[in-house]
């Protein structure tokens, strides 16, 4: 995944979209253009496709030229539509523990020439390796009950037996866990827990098990918050 887009999925706010859009390699297996809202069975198809290929998102508002070159056009009022319009509709067309969510990103007019008061809309679509892969659970429009969609490259395509393998090892090499995605907040809760059953164990081969856990997952909050472990983390 392009570090620019990393980024972004990571803090979605107007200066990581801004960084993304100025620097952006064209549409890959993680994001895609769109000019304008398409119909719902058809982004449905692409929402399924790009959570199936690891995550990302769609951008409304971006034109991809045929030459691979890109029009940050930004949406008109009439183009803009209500997020929780947009989200609501999917949520009928895809399976229930797929995530996803819709924001809004409207640019002042000093940020930048190429976007100065231009508006654009995202969705953000969450890799979840726990339900992957994710099949289509109506037949309606573009989508067909039971299907699996995958990207390749620019395009949305129907799994062969080759990418359904690709999608099964990237699940398997991920532990099958959305743990790279945890909010702070989560991690925290797990540490929570740890700490109580560390304090509360009689059992000593127990306690030391908890206390290893505890360890690892102090290491991986200050991973997240991008601390030097070697100063905080005890050896």
């Amino acid at each position: 995944m392009p570090l620019k887009l990393r980024d972004f999925l990571k803090n979605p706010s107007h200066e990581t979209l801004k960084e993304l859009l100025l620097h952006n390699t064209g549409e890959t297996d993680y994001v895609d253009f769109k000019s304008d809202w398409i119909e719902v069975s058809k982004l449905a198809k692409h929402v399924l496709a790009i959570s199936n290929s690891g995550g990302g998102c769609i951008i409304i508002g971006v034109m991809q030229n045929d030459d691979g070159t890109v029009d940050l056009k930004g949406l008109s009022d009439e183009e803009f539509l209500d997020k929780a319009d947009v989200d609501n509709k999917l949520q009928h067309l895809l399976p229930k523990y797929l995530r996803y969510r819709t924001e809004d990103f409207i640019f002042t007019e000093n940020i930048h020439p190429l976007l100065s008061m231009k508006t654009f809309q995202v969705l953000i679509i969450d890799y979840d390796p726990r339900y992957v892969p994710y099949t289509s659970i109506v037949t309606r429009g573009e989508l067909r009950y039971g299907a699996i969609y995958v990207r390749q490259g620019t395009k949305t395509i129907e799994a062969t037996n080759e990418k359904l393998v690709d999608v099964i090892l990237r699940k398997v090499q991920s532990g099958g866990s959305d743990s790279d995605e945890r909010t702070l907040q989560e991690h925290l809760e797990h540490l929570k827990i740890l700490q109580y059953e560390y304090d509360h164990s009689e059992d000593d081969k127990y306690k030391k098990y908890l206390y290893h856990l505890i360890l690892r997952k102090m290491k991986r909050i200050e991973n997240y918050l991008d601390l030097d472990t070697s100063e905080f983390f005890p050896t």
